[in-house]
């Protein structure tokens, strides 16, 4: 049986996964709802300035939890009129809503809202009207990413926005960085020859940014877990590279943002833009920071000429969802998603349709989890549940899990399987979602302590027992699914809040049963520290000797 179902699922992964055919036991991928918005000269095409590459690659994602249904919406235009524009598919074409507001319709048909925005020099591009609407919406939870470029390039659609507003830089005010000049942020990487051209940012050579860590709490000083966030983290490592640019926007660090103040936008008055819940403010952090290279100068550099040396902001991150409002990503550049900055890591549509060079891969899996982590709460929970059932289907868990084996040995299994598709950071997140407060602060990273700590349980142990427990529930229905051909959404419901309990009451088992025989052994060690060797143990009979001789000569030259 098992054979059959890998065979199945490896003849028609593309399908499955997509929700084109479902199997029996297979439940449909979570749907995310993304409004893009651009204006100017963006493009949602094949242009260099356009967009078609990253749609491509959200809309064949290899996860087969989720599934991104895109719209595109352009602010210029006449309203109610779309206009048609070439994808990576030749002879399929892509529609685009024209003379967008946010005021048209409901935003509530969407998930998330991503901002492509160019056009700068009207501060009242977008009305109050608008962003009263936008923010209610992000309040309920809805999630934003935002980019513009250098200067004031993207702040006629982005810098009014909550939190998009205080998370980058948008105008002359906030000192936006130049598009030539010393200070611009220049993160080309030389190509194939020893100097700087404008063709850099369209080869094959990316740039290396530094990924921000977050410890992980741990019993060892010397043994620290750490993750970078969600957004960098990828099935085969952490992502440190990003197509490259010779003027880049800039995003604020953590210190440089003001999380007291306040926004209002008609009836929507006086609200906090970082809000507090039961005592805890979550703030914005940067995500990654990039680099301008020292060697920038007026001989080396052929296109733009000299530039400092300089490490600046480049992703940063607000995550909403811990004060029940909607997540913020910022970049500093949609040239890390335009075609133009894509098109020297290989065809996005290549032959067979799985094969991705290994930089565009690592880049499309930046794309996707911003698409991931900005779904609301409803839809993480929702990712969580298809991602742990259906790996239950999928070669290695599909021939190694059996009901009774222990429920730390299934979490390990499991935790390894999905963090081959979904990366070890999504399931620490995921945890997250469900687990309250109080247990979560157990475990969660710390900043690191400079003596073990013997109290602190990894965060691994409650991965490892959560993911345990459910599967260890859910195996069973597997088994019911598979000579069914059935299974309900509220069953799977039931047999993962069952799993979450189970594994937290073996965790909570097997740490009191630790905590026994820690005492015990305690006990034993203070009664034996009676029993520890004094000094003479550690000298010789021959260095006794000398040392009594030694002290009976001094006593004869004192008497002397």
């Amino acid at each position: 049986m098992p054979r059959i179902i890998d065979h199945i699922v490896t003849d028609s992964i593309r399908d499955v996964l997509a929700g084109k055919v479902i199997f029996p036991p297979f439940f449909l991928p979570c749907r995310q709802k993304i409004l893009i918005v651009a204006d100017g000269s963006i493009s949602f095409g094949d242009i260099g300035f356009g967009l078609s590459r990253v749609l491509h690659l959200l809309e064949n994602n290899p996860e087969w939890w989720a599934r991104f249904d895109i719209t595109c919406a352009m602010r210029e235009g006449t309203a109610g009129t779309t206009t048609s524009v070439g994808t990576e598919k030749p002879g399929v074409t892509r529609s685009v809503a024209m003379g967008f507001k946010f005021t048209t319709g409901s935003l509530d048909t969407y998930h998330q809202v991503w901002l492509f925005g160019i056009n700068s020099g009207n501060p009242n591009a977008v009305s109050n009207a608008e962003l009263e609407v936008l923010s209610r919406w992000m309040d309920q939870g809805g999630g934003v990413l935002a980019m513009g470029d250098h200067d004031e390039l993207g702040a006629d659609l982005c810098a009014k926005v909550p939190r998009v507003r205080s998370m980058r830089r948008w105008t002359n005010a906030q000192n936006v960085p130049p598009a030539g000049g010393l200070t611009r942020h220049d993160t080309d990487v030389k190509g194939d020859d020893a100097f700087y051209q404008g063709t850099d940012q369209s080869d094959s050579h990316p740039m290396h940014i530094t990924p921000r860590y977050h410890s992980l709490s741990g019993w060892s000083p010397f043994l620290h877990r750490r993750a970078p966030h969600p957004l960098l983290c990828g099935t085969d490592g952490v992502i440190t590279i990003l197509p490259d640019h010779p003027h880049e926007g800039w995003v604020y660090d953590d210190a440089e943002i003001d999380v007291t103040q306040n926004f209002s936008f008609g009836a929507y008055v006086n609200k906090p833009e970082y809000p507090t819940l039961s005592g805890n403010q979550p703030t914005p952090e940067w995500v990654a920071k990039a680099h301008v290279q020292p060697d920038h100068t007026n001989t080396s550099d052929l296109f733009k000429g000299a530039a400092n040396a300089k490490t600046f902001v480049a992703i940063g991150a607000y995550d909403g969802h811990r004060a029940n409002v909607g997540r913020v990503v910022v970049d500093s550049t949609w040239h890390h998603w335009f075609n133009v900055n894509l098109e020297g890591f290989g065809t996005v549509n290549p032959t067979p349709p799985a094969t991705l060079t290994t930089t565009m891969a690592r880049i499309a899996n930046y794309f996707r989890n911003v698409a991931l982590w900005l779904a609301p709460p409803a839809k993480q929970v929702c990712m969580f549940k298809r991602a742990t059932w259906g790996s239950l289907f999928i070669y290695p868990l599909v021939e190694e899990l059996h009901v009774k084996l222990p429920i730390w040995e299934l979490g390990q299994y499991a935790r390894d399987a999905i963090g081959r598709r979904a990366s070890q950071c999504t399931l620490i997140h995921w945890v997250d979602v469900f687990y309250p407060r109080e247990i979560i602060d157990i475990f969660k990273w710390r900043k690191p302590i400079p003596d073990p700590c013997l109290s602190c349980p990894p965060f691994e142990l409650l991965e490892i027992y959560t993911w345990g427990g459910i599967v260890r529930e859910l195996l069973p229905l597997r088994d019911q699914a598979l000579s069914t051909g059935k299974v309900s959404e509220q069953a799977l419901a039931k047999a993962v809040a069952a799993g979450i309990k189970a594994g937290m009451n073996s965790l909570l088992e097997t740490q009191e049963k630790s905590l026994r025989e820690t005492q015990a052994s305690m006990k034993k060690l203070s009664g034996a520290l009676r029993a520890l060797p004094n000094e003479e143990f550690f000298i010789t009979k021959e260095e006794n000797t000398a040392s009594r001789k030694g002290k009976a000569v001094v006593k004869k030259k004192a008497r002397r």
